[in-house]
């Protein structure tokens, strides 16, 4: 074996052993791409992983696949060099040698894994573009349901301002402009009408001082979203909301010992206490507890007291707030069933109903002027009617026509 051909062995051989471990590298790299994809499960994040993990798959399949041919070229090239100082009639040492070299270096194995890391990428390809032509569809599908709808809120333009939706008006309240946008967000915010149109909208549902705030927006549909930011910015404060709901809750007047009173109450603590809770606020506690109870008179007082302490354990807002459902009910259906109804007649009815201010009015008509509706005894016709006996008399027979005239 000759000296230069020796070098030159040993240079591909320490070129091999570079080009194989880059191999091994990128082989290693591809092992995450080894098991089927997990897809994100949000819109956004799914439209992110389709477009970016194609590229880095197809660019690393094609590093290992040109690093794979790089390979053989440098393996054919020796073998060769080798099998042509073969037929030169030198020995067969350096054939063997480089044999041994490629066994060590398990340089088949190398290049049969990286075959076989490339199928498995080409089969991540084809399960991103599967994924990404069903996203495709169901995007299709979403822009003709759209559409549709689309179509069928042209065909009915005032159909917000009928009577099958009726969007609340605002009038500045800071406590009312959650539950306003809340509804609003639902019925225009988020329909496919223009800018314009919504704008329009909000303006016509802004009084007061809503209305005073959206004065200077100009009125073009790239104002919408200013307008909207403004509102949020002045109304949508859920400290302010919450001092004025504990303000409210402590000026509360103590409701009378009525059903309706009582149900009235309630329905404004609910209203309160789910406000606070929205807000983030703390309400399961002892001061919230008895500024609740100290709004009702003292019998129902009484009764939630006891009802707690007979239950053996401290309530919170909830429960107490469950409790006085049940009592205020209660007493709904005892006042239900203990009411005494007026007796109602009918305007045919012809008794007497002595002492009843709602009996019907049996009052003849006046025989002396035949018009007006009075007692005869109190008619002007004669001039002494009760110093008349005979003319009292005829008065008192039945189907009396014609009366003489009083002297």
């Amino acid at each position: 074996m000759t000296p230069v051909l020796t070098v030159s062995l040993k240079v591909a051989k320490q070129k091999l052993t570079r080009l194989l471990n880059e191999l091994g590298k990128l082989i290693e790299e591809a092992d995450q791409f080894s098991q089927p994809w997990q897809f994100p499960t949000t819109r956004k994040e799914l439209e992110i992983f389709l477009a970016t993990k194609p590229i880095v798959v197809k660019a690393l399949c094609k590093r290992i696949e040109g690093k794979k041919e790089y390979i053989w070229q440098c393996y054919n090239e020796c073998i060769t060099t080798i099998s042509s100082s073969d037929e030169k009639g030198e020995d067969g040492s350096m054939k063997n040698n480089f044999e041994q070299y490629w066994e060590e270096k398990r340089g088949e194995y190398w290049l049969e894994t990286a075959s076989e890391v490339i199928d498995n990428l080409e089969k991540r390809l084809v399960e991103l573009q599967c994924q990404e032509a069903f996203v495709r569809k169901g995007q299709e599908r979403h822009f003709e349901t759209a559409n549709e709808q689309s179509n069928r809120l042209s065909t009915v333009p005032h159909r917000l301002f009928g009577n099958e939706i009726k969007i609340p008006d605002f009038d500045g309240k800071a406590t009312e402009f959650d539950s306003f946008w809340e509804l609003f967000e639902e019925l225009v915010h988020k329909q496919p009408y223009s800018n314009i149109e919504k704008l329009s909208i909000l303006l016509s549902c802004c009084k007061g001082d809503a209305a005073r705030t959206l004065k200077m927006i100009p009125r073009t549909g790239s104002s919408y979203e200013e307008a909207i930011n403004q509102l949020k910015l002045q109304y949508q404060d859920a400290k302010r909301t919450t001092m004025t709901m504990i303000r409210q809750l402590k000026n509360m007047k103590q409701a009378r010992d009525d059903a309706r009173s009582l149900r009235n109450t309630l329905s404004d603590i609910e209203t309160i206490i789910a406000t606070l809770r929205k807000n983030g606020e703390f309400v399961d506690t002892t001061q919230m507890s008895s500024m609740v109870i100290d709004t009702f008179p003292k019998t129902i007082q009484e009764e939630i007291l006891k009802k707690e302490f007979d239950s053996g354990k401290e309530w919170n807002t909830a429960d107490l707030i469950a409790n006085i459902a049940i009592i205020v009910k209660r007493r709904e259906h005892l006042e239900n069933r203990t009411q005494e109804e007026k007796p109602q007649y009918s305007m045919f009815t012809q008794q007497k109903h002595a002492g009843n201010a709602s009996a019907p009015n049996t009052t003849r008509r006046c025989v002396g002027c035949k018009t007006v509706q009075h007692a005869v005894a109190t008619t002007t016709q004669w001039s002494a009617v009760t110093a008349n006996q005979e003319t009292m008399n005829l008065l008192h027979q039945p189907n009396l026509e014609d009366f003489p005239e009083a002297r």
